[in-house]
């Protein structure tokens, strides 16, 4: 069974700071430098909180036209 692993282009790692040496495992979301022993779970997306957005037509605002 293969483990299917990938890297990030141009990201640096935090810790060596090196290169190109970024990847992500798909099957847990783990975050890892090939380099060094650094390591972070992806961040969780966060989902909207269903608030209104106001819409305000700037036409409105504006005096009677001349």
């Amino acid at each position: 069974m293969s483990k299917f692993v990938q890297f990030i282009a141009g990201a640096v790692c935090p810790s060596c700071k090196a290169q190109d040496t970024i990847a992500i495992n798909a099957k847990d979301d783990l975050i890892y430098c090939a380099k060094c022993d650094f390591t972070e779970r992806r961040p969780i997306a966060k989902a909207p909180n269903n608030q209104a957005i106001n819409v305000i037509n700037i036409e409105d605002f504006r005096g009677p036209k001349s």
